[in-house]
């Protein structure tokens, strides 16, 4: 393989992360010995946001023997524009007007499971017509993907806090915060150093294997 591509939202961004460290995708790189990289994730994006970040990714940038790591975030968040961007309306972000109504109105998780599900139809479709080779990894959840056409088997069988050993608070289905993981800690929300080489480790015996 010569081309690695990531997508997701802050892990793979490496959020927290300290100056000089590596989040998982860039060492993921480094372990398979691929000659170009791009990072396509940013902070606070929803699981749709994917299908945004894959179609820049196949626009806008060169490739060849690629493969791309699609980390899934809570399918909680939810994606809408607000007349001039897109946004994302989050159970941890802002206590606006928006989110409120939102999350007390809207959300459920037949919704959310439905969001998942189509995200993953609509990356495994865009994937196949490019000829690039997919992975996914959950974040944090426990997603039944269920939806005819979805080959399960791109799905890495453990999600990334499974791989860390942490917790996740079940009134957000975000994790819980500063938690007391050699893996995570000191960091709020996210791994830190040593967790996302575990990730990594996990992520190329996966793809290699």
């Amino acid at each position: 393989m010569k081309t690695l591509a990531v997508f997701g939202d802050s892990w793979p961004a490496g959020a927290e992360l300290k100056k000089g460290q590596k989040p998982f995708g860039d060492i993921l790189h480094e372990m398979l010995g691929t000659d170009d990289y791009h990072n396509m994730s940013a902070e606070g994006t929803a699981i749709d946001s994917m299908i945004m970040q894959l179609d820049d990714f196949i626009k806008n940038k060169k490739f060849q023997d690629c493969v791309c790591i699609f980390f899934i975030t809570n399918p909680t968040r939810q994606l809408y524009h607000n007349g001039e961007k897109f946004s994302v309306l989050r159970p941890t972000g802002d206590k606006n007007m928006k989110t409120k109504f939102y999350f007390t109105e809207m959300q459920s998780a037949d919704i959310d499971q439905h969001k998942a599900n189509t995200t993953i139809l609509a990356l495994q479709y865009m994937c196949a017509k490019h000829n690039l080779t997919d992975v996914y990894i959950e974040g944090w959840t426990k997603i039944q993907f269920n939806y005819s056409g979805i080959n399960k088997n791109k799905i890495v069988s453990q999600s990334a806090i499974e791989m860390l050993g942490g917790t996740v608070n079940k009134q957000t289905t975000e994790l819980d915060k500063f938690q007391n993981n050699k893996l995570i800690y000191p960091n709020k929300y996210h791994p830190n150093q040593q967790g996302h080489e575990v990730i990594a480790e996990n992520l190329y015996n996966h793809i290699t294997q």
